[in-house]
């Protein structure tokens, strides 16, 4: 490729270096031909003629010369001279001004000449640069499609799946897609019909994308025995390491496998929302759906992580319009949310438990912390149990203590339900500050200050009374 562009910005050079040239000939022979017109007898005469005609014989040239596109002043040259030549026939009682037009016009007929020559060079040009585009552009098309078919710098992951009963060819082509085994429905079409197996199976299959397509249907085209799946439901509220450690006890997968995939960007859309500030334990804590789920058993941990983001973009898409108008960033809400479903004693407490947060984040000067115990169980559990070292023990505590650190945590605790993120995106407004809760019966109190909530720390069997 290098050689080739050299060779084409050589002609470039060769051929601007003879259209320079070649305009400073035409400057020249302009100079030496507009003498005799000024021998001329009546040129005023002359001029009111080619008025009265709508002649414009001196005006072409200077446009040609100004304009950087020699192709359209010749065809506008043309047409002047079509209509010149027809006026001269007819004016026969004005000879002496008929010899002077044939003069004009040989040198109109000479500049044009020039101007076609260059016209063809241009023209040569455009169309070796338009040869070699589109050469580029099959080649590199050819060798994707083949590196496509051959799985040629593809991953060689297991992809685990199914293939319903019924399915037809395309349907199967989608599903492969969608699974991310193939990125060429056509191709893979083609290749079908190229290869045609006596029958492809439904049922559970694992794919390599590395494998190629011939590959791929020789597997579809085998008898296969059902995998062994396990259903798993994930309640509102968990965190991260809980998760990992549930699918660990269902020998999904390993739980530091979980952690390691999901930890990760998958490609997912949504991801690009979340925020990255460098403070968060685990990167992706807060973004995974809680629902139930049937997995694989002994599968790869980015198969289950996959499914899980499938999930989790589908619910974000539901409330992605509002968390855009709310004001805040997917993390902030998403860190808020988590703080309130284990907060609140119940769905119904969700708004106006998040009332309270809000309310205290939109006053900082006399609210700068949050204190919510939740922040600190999760030190308790899963940093000081997680982390490193002692160094990182420190950094993050300072990150999600909010009876330390001002405003939000770093990044969400545990991993909400759809009730308390839309909690967080309609409130109820109210004029609290404090809240607390009675362990035993679930009642919530609300309070607008110290004193009513110290009050209701009694009620809530929190506190003796003083």
């Amino acid at each position: 490729m290098d050689d080739l562009n050299f060779n084409v910005d050589d002609i470039i050079n060769d051929v601007n270096a003879k259209i320079k040239s070649a305009e400073k000939n035409e400057a020249d022979e302009e100079s030496v031909e507009a003498e005799p017109i000024a021998d001329t007898e009546n040129s005023s005469e002359a001029c009111e003629q080619a008025d009265n005609t709508d002649e414009k014989p001196q005006e072409t040239p200077e446009a040609t010369d100004d304009k950087p596109e020699p192709i359209l002043a010749f065809h506008e040259d043309k047409s002047e001279e079509d209509k010149s030549e027809e006026d001269e026939d007819k004016e026969p009682e004005k000879p002496e001004k008929q010899e002077k037009k044939p003069k004009s016009s040989k040198k109109k007929k000479k500049k044009r000449k020039k101007s076609k020559v260059n016209n063809s060079v241009f023209g040569g040009i455009i169309l070796v640069i338009v040869i070699l585009t589109v050469s580029l552009v099959l080649a590199v098309g050819g060798i994707s499609i083949g590196m496509e078919y051959y799985g040629i710098g593809k991953t060689d992951e297991d992809i685990r799946f199914n293939i319903p009963a019924g399915s037809t060819n395309s349907e199967i082509a989608d599903i492969l897609v969608n699974e991310g085994v193939i990125k060429n429905k056509k191709l893979f079409m083609l290749a079908l019909k190229f290869e045609k197996p006596a029958a492809i199976y439904p049922g559970d299959i694992t794919l390599q994308p590395s494998s190629g397509y011939s590959e791929i249907i020789e597997k579809l085209s085998q008898i296969r025995e059902s995998y062994k799946t396990v259903s798993i439901t994930f309640t509102e509220g968990e965190n991260l390491l809980d998760i990992a450690k549930k699918l660990e006890d269902n020998e999904v997968c390993t739980a530091d496998d979980f952690l390691f995939e999901f930890n990760k960007n998958q490609g997912f859309d949504f991801e690009n929302d979340v925020d990255d500030n460098g403070d968060m334990f685990y990167r992706m804590e807060g973004y995974f759906y809680p629902d139930t789920y049937e997995f694989y058993v002994n599968d790869s941990a980015g198969n289950v992580t996959k499914k899980l983001r499938e999930q989790f973009e589908k619910k974000y898409e539901t409330v992605k319009a509002k968390i855009k108008n709310s004001g805040m960033s997917l993390n902030e809400v998403m860190t808020l949310a988590s703080i309130v479903q284990l907060e609140a004693a119940s769905e119904d407490e969700m708004p106006k438990v998040a009332s309270v947060f809000l309310n205290r984040l939109d006053d900082p000067d006399t609210y700068p912390m949050l204190q919510s115990d939740t922040t600190t169980n999760y030190i308790k559990n899963v940093i000081k149990t997680e982390a490193d070292n002692t160094a990182s023990i420190e950094h993050y505590t300072e990150c999600y203590d909010t009876y330390k650190c001002k405003g939000l945590p770093a990044g969400p605790i545990c991993n909400p339900g759809m009730a308390a993120i839309n909690a967080v995106l309609e409130p109820k407004k109210t004029d609290y500050y404090y809240f607390c809760n009675n362990l035993k019966t679930g009642e919530t109190f609300y309070a607008k200050t110290l004193d009513e909530h110290e009050e209701n720390l009694v009620k809530a069997g929190l506190a003796k009374k003083k």
